[in-house]
């Protein structure tokens, strides 16, 4: 089973076009999150891996980091509409201190615009510090995931393969598993 990759990654790109099936999945999960729960992106971002999804996670794309740098925010704009329309998928990592990013607005707001009116190409992932938080009335539209045994169902959904298919091909794992590895940013039964 292949691992997705990090589509933000340009050497992981490269080296993914040199393989026989040209790499990318036609799926990819734009991770939209607050920059200071990077970790949490990373773990989420791992499990979407695993799960044989590609992901837009924005610590490895270098352009970003630059016009970061530069402190460029129409470059920045411009990379990170190029994200989400490369993407088919959005999933706003929700944490507690989420909203005090201006970006995750942006992000979700031209992610509707750019990925489409379906409500599980735009989905919601509250982490347990902002589990029950109270969303803003423009969040409430979005395909709502509550912990690791909604995510299951939602790579279920956005892979169209059985959840027990994945289970048994380990590109999942079990919610009611013991240290599962979601375990300490997620809630584990919702």
């Amino acid at each position: 089973m292949k691992k997705g990759m990090n589509r933000a990654d340009s050497l992981q790109n490269a080296f993914a076009l040199l393989e026989s099936d040209f790499g990318k999945s036609e799926l990819c999960v734009f991770l939209s999150h607050k920059s200071l729960g990077k970790a949490s992106a990373k773990q989420i971002a791992g499990y979407f891996s695993d799960a044989g999804i590609d992901y837009y996670l924005d610590e490895n794309d270098l352009s970003l980091q630059r016009a970061a740098s530069a402190n460029d925010p129409n470059a920045l704009t411009e990379i990170i509409k190029k994200g989400i329309s490369e993407s088919t998928y959005l999933l706003v990592i929700i944490s507690a201190i989420a909203f005090d990013s201006p970006w995750i607005p942006f992000e979700i707001g031209f992610g509707q615009a750019a990925i489409g009116a379906d409500s599980r190409k735009l989905a919601l992932l509250p982490l347990k510090d902002a589990a029950e938080m109270m969303l803003p009335d423009f969040m409430r539209t979005a395909y709502d995931i509550r912990g690791t045994k909604s995510l299951n169902l939602y790579i279920s959904i956005i892979t169209s393969l059985n959840e027990s298919l994945l289970k048994s091909e380990t590109r999942i794992f079990s919610e009611s598993m013991p240290n599962h590895h979601l375990d300490k940013i997620l809630k584990w039964n919702a």
